[in-house]
């Protein structure tokens, strides 16, 4: 026999052996093991023709056999104790690292993860247990993802047990003693050498988690989780709440999120294909790359992973001052001297880098929820930033660390916000001669007006301290009868009872939702949260209404952007709807006789007001220019309401494989059905109870089997006939108001649109002035906007 069969019996012989059944017989069993790996480890340096690979790998393997069968059992678990106890762990570790072999390196974790979840006294609270299993994670030769993920599971276990049990801190964290001052606080390291200090000595656990944060997969959930469970910790203990503030935590994560943002390039978009939504395939654009979503690719999902990771980091972690730490080293690092200098380099025009930023910012305030870390981002790239904190109750180390940060800022010397900010990159947006840079600005405004509430009032001004008066209900109601009337005159639809109720419950879902904001008790003494008047002449929402004035000639991309930034604006508890979608009430002209009784004072709350023509609301004036418009081409084209009912029927329809322009027109109104099949992102959220569907196109249904083609045996010869008439130049001539300078939707090369482009345009134009109206009359009951005053 040879030597290694001599000296533990062979692999055959270990597989003969029965097994074992009473906690005895276990324990002798386990032992028998242990002896037998230190004897291969021993015997390791021994001149021999034979490789020990497989039997180590036996012997753990039965380890771990033994440890399972033990843990189905009640305590106490013997086998467990003597693992602790012989300290059989540093052997295992020495083998797996002894030998690339990843079989053997994948039965060692599974050895260290059922030590780790057997929760017996002198392991993870076990310093040379400690040591072993960092060794074992940072030195093993990591061949696959599998093994990588396998190995940092242990660091998550370990990091859950901390958190669970935060007196086993000891054996994996040994900060250096600092000399204590006379203030209480410590007298550590100052100057350059407080911040960014590598300590991995200190707490190795903690640095081998940061280097896989960044990982996908398995490897990188275990990692970002178990980082967490670490910082939450800090909360119960003082001595890691320290460390954390003086070490390069909040360093290593504003470099690692500034090192992704950094790899982002420019956008890329999808080539169109069939899978196109029906409004954008029967556009003008529809040949266009940029008529779709921008593709972000992987190097933007990488960082929007590593930007979640901060949000729930700042959720976790307990300690004030080590939120703090982060939310400082994020603003100096990360938006000081990263994300804004690139807005100010993108700030270009006519170019595309600055749709490819305001796209970035877009997606990153429509994924954070964190209130700290928006009101970072926002505050500061709105030059809008909160005073300044006091320090007075801060400990040294948070001081001390203001204090580099502060000389980092000034060494950096990055341009303020304060001479060029994100409100002024959004009007250079809407002033774009590129589609894509006018279509990114558009939801960027909409994702702050929708999501972010408190700041929307620093990217649209308002006047300030002349909040909305309460109109009359005759007042209101004559001109929520002119507001439907526009839409009504445009399509003549069956169903529109239906469809409008659908309308209103929805628009009633989304204002109630604002209604249950959170509010501060010094927003509430302030009033800052009662509505107030757009300022008319405020850029931005000239802007706006230079894009409603080319309505027609706009792609429908960015008409359905444009809408949907109207819609949460008119949506808005902070904005009032006078002066720009209603007469403002100070402009009635008052009535000719005062009231005598209480009767006569409702009669006369119920009678329909006047106004002055100058006093016409801005947005309203526009669309009814629009509509004026749609009129005329009804007088000069005997067909005009047809096409546009057969253009409704068609981007109403269920999405089937692609449809195209020669489809006749129906003779009856078409179908109302959800707005998701014909829309575009940009819009406001959903109601709940038509999940799926956003509140901007109609949502009622009629039976579709009574539609009826005015001609179904029409010849080919006819159906080509509509295609090219659809498909022929029809050029709009839109009508600018005195003083607003005309913005060009992006790329307008082209002096004409096509028909069918235009229809396309009417029937979002139909929808809109449905759903605006709809949004009124909520917002008269909800917000108690009509009544008797």
């Amino acid at each position: 026999m040879d030597f290694w069969s001599r000296l533990i019996g062979g692999s055959r012989a270990l597989s003969k052996t029965s097994r074992a059944t009473s906690p005895t017989e276990r324990l002798t069993a386990f032992k028998r093991a242990c002896n037998a790996l230190q004897q291969i480890w021993r015997s390791n340096n021994t001149p021999s023709g034979e490789q020990p690979i497989s039997h180590a790998r036996a012997y753990i393997e039965r380890l771990n056999s033994i440890l399972s069968d033990e843990s189905r059992g009640p305590a106490p678990h013997p086998c467990v104790a003597y693992a602790a106890s012989s300290q059989i762990f540093v052997t295992v570790t020495k083998l797996a690292l002894s030998y690339y072999d990843d079989q053997l390196l994948r039965s060692a974790t599974t050895f260290f993860n059922t030590l780790i979840d057997a929760e017996v006294d002198g392991v993870v609270d076990n310093r040379l247990f400690a040591r072993a299993m960092v060794d074992l994670v940072r030195r093993a030769d990591k061949g696959s993802v599998e093994t990588e993920g396998r190995l940092v599971e242990l660091l998550f276990g370990i990091s859950n047990n901390i958190r669970l049990q935060p007196a086993i801190l000891p054996a994996w964290f040994v900060p250096r003693a600092t000399p204590i001052g006379q203030d209480g606080e410590s007298s550590g390291p100052s100057g350059t050498e407080f911040a960014g200090t590598m300590r991995k000595d200190e707490f190795p656990l903690f640095y081998l988690l940061v280097d896989y944060v960044h990982n996908e997969g398995r490897a990188g959930d275990f990692a970002r989780t178990g980082l967490l469970y670490l910082i939450e910790t800090a909360s119960r203990s003082k001595n890691l709440e320290k460390w954390l503030i003086e070490s390069d935590l909040a360093t290593l994560m504003a470099t690692g999120l500034g090192a992704l943002y950094s790899q982002l390039g420019s956008l890329c978009f999808p080539s169109p294909d069939d899978e196109a939504p029906r409004i954008i395939a029967l556009s003008d654009h529809a040949n266009e790359v940029t008529a779709l979503q921008p593709a972000l690719g992987e190097a933007m999902d990488a960082f929007m992973s590593y930007l979640l990771f901060w949000q729930d980091t700042i959720d976790h972690c307990k300690s004030t001052e080590v939120n703090d730490t982060l939310l400082d080293h994020f603003q100096v690092l990360f938006l000081e001297q990263l994300l804004y200098p690139s807005l100010l380099e993108s700030s270009d025009v006519a170019g595309g880098s600055t749709a490819a930023v305001l796209t970035y910012m877009c997606r990153i305030l429509d994924s954070i929820e964190q209130g700290e870390l928006v009101h970072r981002i926002l505050h500061f790239l709105l030059a809008s930033s909160p005073p300044p904190e006091e320090q007075m109750d801060m400990s040294a180390s948070r001081r001390k660390s203001l204090n580099v940060l502060a000389a980092l800022a000034s060494e950096a010397a990055q341009p303020s916000p304060s001479l060029f900010n994100l409100r002024d990159l959004a009007l250079m947006g809407l002033q774009s001669t590129n589609r894509q840079t006018v279509l990114a600005t558009l939801r960027l405004l909409n994702v702050v007006l929708q999501r972010h509430h408190p700041f929307a009032r620093a990217l649209i001004h308002t006047i300030s301290n002349q909040t909305s008066q309460q109109r009359s209900v005759g007042a209101f109601n004559a001109e929520l009868e002119q507001l439907l009337g526009l839409g009504t005159s445009l399509i003549d639809e069956p169903t529109l009872n239906e469809s409008y109720d659908n309308y209103v419950s929805d628009a009633t879902w989304v204002l109630e939702s604002r209604l249950c904001l959170p509010v501060s008790v010094e927003e509430a003494e302030k009033d800052t949260l009662l509505p107030q008047q757009l300022q008319q002449d405020d850029p931005i929402v000239q802007g706006l209404l230079s894009c409603v004035e080319s309505f027609f000639t706009n792609s429908v991309i960015v008409n359905l952007a444009l809408t949907g930034v109207l819609m949460s604006l008119a949506s808005s508890h902070l904005f009032s709807l006078d002066g720009w979608v209603l007469v403002d009430p100070a402009q009635y002209d008052p009535p000719t006789e005062a009231p005598s009784d209480a009767l006569d004072h409702v009669r006369q709350a119920n009678r329909a007001p006047t106004w002055p023509a100058t006093a016409a609301p801005t947005l309203t004036s526009a669309l009814r220019r629009l509509v004026d418009q749609v009129r005329q081409w009804q007088q000069d084209l005997s067909d005009f309401d047809v096409l546009i009912a057969a253009r409704r029927e068609l981007l109403h329809k269920v999405q089937d494989p692609p449809m195209s322009d020669s489809l006749e027109p129906v003779e009856t109104g078409p179908t109302s059905t959800d707005r998701s099949r014909l829309s575009y992102p940009g819009s406001p959220e959903p109601s709940q109870h038509s999940r799926g569907r956003s509140p901007g196109m109609s949502s009622g249904m009629r039976d579709e089997s009574s539609v009826r083609p005015i001609d179904s045996r029409g010849s080919d010869s006819s159906a080509e006939a509509l295609r090219q008439r659809l498909a022929m130049p029809f050029p709009p001539v839109p009508v600018q108001p005195e003083g607003v300078d005309p913005t060009p939707d992006a790329d307008h090369e082209q002096s004409s649109v096509t028909l069918g482009h235009v229809l396309t345009n009417i029937v979002i134009l139909y929808e809109f002035l449905l759903e605006l109206s709809a949004v009124v009359q909520a917002r008269g009951s909800l917000f108690e906007e009509a009544g008797y005053p």
